[in-house]
Order: C-alpha cells, then sequence, then structure tokens
C-alpha cells in the first residue's frame, strides 16, 4: 500500500540515543505487567521503554478504545505530553501493556527542564517527537479507512516487527500475551469478527496452525489489497 504519512504505522520509531540517556542518568526503574492498565494522561512523568511492548488508547464517543501508538524498546511514552507547558493537565489517555514492561521513569519536569538547558537535544527530540505524531497519524488513517482484513495483517506484520523479527518466510507465532480479543482491540474491531477472519486465512493457506495457536510468514502480506473501507467490515468479514 500507499503510506502518507509514515511507513511506520502505529509503531513509534525508536528515539535517539543522546535523549534516552537522560533517563538513564535520572530515571527510576519500573515494571509493568502484561494486560496492565494506567492513565499515563494523568501522570506527569515520561517512561523509556527498555523491554516490552505497550499500547496507547483514547476513548471515542461510545466509550470503546482507539489505538493511538504502539511503544516498543528504545522508545519514550509520554514524551510530547511532558513537553507541554501544562504537562500536569489531564488527559484522558491510556496505556496498555501488551508484553510485559521495564521501563525507566523520568518526571515530566526533570525531562522538560533538561531538554531546555541544552538547545541541540532540544531540537534532537523535537524532531524525533514530529516522527512520533507521523507514526500515529498513520495508524489512526489505516484503522479508519482500510477493511479488516488488510489493517489486520499490516498490524500482525507491524507486532513482528515491534519485536525485532519481521515477517520472513518462517511460520511464527505472536507472543500468547497478544490474544485474538488484544488483536481485535489494536484494529478496532471485535473477537468474533476478527476470528472469523483468521479462521479464512487458515482455509485459505495464508496462515497456519490452529484458532488460538496459528503461525504467520510474509504470506500473509499479499493477502490484503488494502482497500478503502466500503460500508460496515462486520458484514463482509
Amino acid at each position: 500500500m500507499q503510506y502518507v504519512y509514515s511507513s511506520s504505522p502505529w509503531l513509534i520509531p525508536r528515539d535517539p540515543g543522546p535523549v534516552a540517556a537522560l533517563f538513564a542518568r535520572g530515571g527510576r526503574p519500573c515494571t509493568f505487567r502484561a494486560r496492565h492498565v494506567f492513565n499515563f494522561g494523568e501522570q506527569p512523568r515520561a517512561y523509556l521503554i527498555e523491554r516490552g511492548l505497550v499500547g496507547t488508547y483514547a476513548r471515542n464517543p461510545e466509550g470503546e478504545p482507539v489505538l493511538i501508538a504502539l511503544f516498543s524498546p528504545g522508545t519514550i511514552l509520554g514524551a510530547e505530553k511532558s513537553l507541554k507547558e501544562e504537562h500536569l493537565r489531564v488527559k484522558p489517555l491510556q496505556a496498555r501493556v501488551l508484553l510485559p514492561v521495564r521501563a525507566l521513569a523520568l518526571d515530566s519536569a526533570q525531562f522538560t527542564r533538561e531538554l531546555a538547558e541544552s538547545p541541540g537535544l532540544l531540537e534532537l527530540a523535537l524532531r524525533a517527537f514530529l516522527s512520533h505524531d507521523d507514526s500515529k497519524i498513520e495508524g489512526l488513517l489505516i484503522n479508519g479507512t482500510l477493511d479488516l482484513p488488510s489493517r489486520l495483517a499490516l498490524m500482525i506484520a507491524t507486532l513482528f516487527t515491534a519485536l525485532g523479527q519481521p515477517l520472513d518466510g518462517e511460520p511464527r507465532p505472536l507472543p500468547r500475551q497478544i490474544t485474538v480479543t488484544e488483536l481485535a482491540r489494536l484494529v478496532h474491531s471485535s473477537r468474533p469478527v476478527l476470528s472469523r477472519v483468521l479462521s479464512r486465512w487458515a482455509r485459505e493457506k495464508l496462515i497456519e496452525g490452529t484458532p488460538g495457536a496459528y503461525l504467520y510468514n510474509r504470506r500473509l502480506l499479499g493477502s490484503a489489497s488494502a482497500q478503502p473501507l466500503q460500508g460496515k467490515e462486520e458484514l463482509s468479514a
């Protein structure tokens, strides 16, 4: 497909080493278990993800979660929020731990202060954080305009990239913590609809294995034509 803003939809690019080093010097180690949910929009701090995977979400008018971005090792969660003057203001943003996380937490005020003391470092950070926004916008476009099989295929490929294992010719499973329910949440669908798509892919030999233990390889990327969404996906998936 042709991307608009970023070739890394959803997945935040790795942040520059000198910016991440601020967390190594002054950050507080913390860990989160898979499926842990916290309202990071209420917290005056940012996190450097060292291990694991985090998804961030807002809520639509119906109260359903809307995926904003995925943060993998080497990325800073809450960076842009921290740099704004009103960083103490509560924002309706939620983080969900998809894979067990080890991170370094740094108070937003300290993070902002240290960047402000080094114009070169601040410019480097701002350029990086612009790429954060590009990935978020691209992901929102995909979830809002592509049919479910297309965006599911792209999401699965993105998850393997986040794991450092881009899809190739070898069939591999997703981590057990990323269930069908979790996948459905990531692509703004429901578990029953998503299960039907996976079952159809299995019948068509696009994926291998059995329900709950599917194996994926790059053949999946040819399964979706990435067409604009036409009508209600639930009726055609």
